[in-house]
């Protein structure tokens, strides 16, 4: 993932910490604030997400802002 990606996903989803680890090969998105409650962890919400590529963290996060807009 290169700057701009990271800077773009960054900007759609600022309540999330968008990195990739130096020493790993996957992407990674942990959400900021408060923690999950119970409901939400099982509606499908996540702590963190591990993505091999751009895409893939991009469709998770999207899926993630999907559920949230249904509780």
């Amino acid at each position: 993932m290169n700057d701009r990606e990271l800077a773009r996903l960054q900007e759609q989803y600022p309540f999330w910490r968008i990195r990739r680890p130096p020493t790993m090969e996957c992407l990674l998105a942990t959400r900021l604030g408060r923690p999950l409650t119970q409901k939400e962890i099982y509606y499908g919400l996540c702590e963190t997400l591990v993505e091999d590529t751009y895409e893939l963290l991009s469709e998770a996060l999207a899926n993630q802002r999907e559920i949230e807009g249904t509780l």
